[in-house]
């Protein structure tokens, strides 16, 4: 049975190595690199989760299959808005296709809706079919917008929305 929860403090070991693997393993699905990841020092890992852990502008959900993490979503609030961004977002390969990533983004968007979000945004790459398909079935859809994902990489991508009401 798969389980999601939200990030605590103590969970800086568990939130760098599901981002290194994630990293790792989809190299085209985030703006950062696994070689960028690694030379980050502890404090930066703390800073970004810590950020992340309670209140309304910021949260990470981990998903677990027993005591193993095959997952990870955060979503941030835009600055002086009611709206937010899902910035980060993976799941094992071995558990695609199991409720996990439909699970860590119907949390997130409870809370987001919770915390008085209006909007969630997220950029998806243009390679990533599985990924918009995905999105498309959670709610989400295409703005129109095209995005620079990562310039020294040549990766675009779609700007996706979904309203909270």
């Amino acid at each position: 049975m798969i389980v999601c929860r939200r990030a605590s403090k103590d969970d800086v070991a568990l939130f760098r190595e599901i981002r290194l693997k994630a990293l790792k393993d989809s190299p085209d699905a985030f703006c950062s690199t696994y070689e960028s990841a690694l030379q980050r020092d502890l404090h930066s890992w703390e800073e970004q989760l810590w950020s992340t852990t309670a209140g309304g502008d910021r949260n990470t959900q981990f998903a677990f299959e027993g005591d193993f993490c095959i997952g990870v979503a955060a979503l941030y609030r835009e600055p002086v808005t009611s709206s937010g961004d899902i910035i980060m977002m993976w799941v094992d390969p071995q558990y695609r296709g199991s409720n996990a990533a439909s699970s860590l983004v119907s949390n997130l968007l409870g809370w987001a809706k919770d915390s008085g979000f209006d909007e969630v945004f997220l950029e998806v790459t243009d390679s990533n079919a599985r990924a918009i398909k995905f999105y498309e079935n959670m709610g989400f859809y295409d703005t129109g917008e095209r995005v620079e994902i990562d310039s020294e990489r040549n990766l675009t991508g779609i700007r996706m929305a979904q309203t909270l009401g």
